[in-house]
């Protein structure tokens, strides 16, 4: 005859095999981030409209965060940047899910589109706590984790686009309380061939 597992056995039981489950998930994500940050994708540089690719990021991440509330500033006349779409678009989720969560409800981020120097500059500031000194001057480092639901991997894979992108990722004064970042791409140009036919490059 088998005896019956009691209520607290039971619910034990199913506590045991959550975090179980949990910590095989948290594995699974670290594995898949390192794997990430010390592989190299393919970078295919395009045309890009910067406006156009921040707002439809915004757009994209608006449904997971209906109580924060952005804004988009473009200066005019903002150039045109040569960079993969991808590795783009990947850059901004990472810094406006970071904005996000550091904003929580009724919070405020500032996106920001402009040419400095012979950069396109995107920057994104938010209205949350700003970081403490430890995480400033451990930020992009790939072992270290701020968020409980981070694996600390994040802005160090952000940087590496930046950087495979020809840019890069820099921490600036935010100007709503808290964090601010700065991507940097080249502006595209055109380049005259010997044939006499334009050309694009990125500088």
């Amino acid at each position: 005859m088998v005896a019956r597992a009691s209520a607290p056995d039971r619910l034990f039981l199913e506590q045991a095999a959550a975090i179980v489950v949990d910590e095989i998930e948290s594995l699974s994500r670290r594995i898949r981030a390192f794997s990430e940050f010390s592989s190299e994708p393919p970078v295919c540089p395009e045309t890009l409209d910067v406006h156009d690719i921040v707002e439809e990021r915004i757009a994209f991440l608006k449904a997971a965060h209906p109580e924060v509330r952005y804004a988009v500033e473009v200066a005019e006349n903002t150039p045109s940047a040569l960079a993969d779409p991808d590795l783009v678009k990947g850059i901004l989720v990472n810094l406006l899910e970071n904005a996000a969560d550091a904003a929580g409800d009724g919070g405020q981020i500032l996106t920001r589109v402009r040419a400095i120097d012979d950069r396109v500059a995107i920057e994104v500031h938010d209205s949350g706590p700003g970081l403490s000194d430890l995480a400033r001057t451990s930020l992009f480092q790939p072992t270290i984790s701020f968020k409980k639901t981070g694996m600390g991997l994040g802005l160090s894979i952000a940087r590496k686009s930046a950087l495979l992108s020809g840019g890069d990722i820099l921490l600036i004064a935010g100007e709503l309380g808290g964090a601010g970042f700065r991507v940097l791409l080249p502006v595209l140009t055109s380049v005259v061939t010997k044939d006499g036919i334009p050309a694009h490059s990125g500088r």
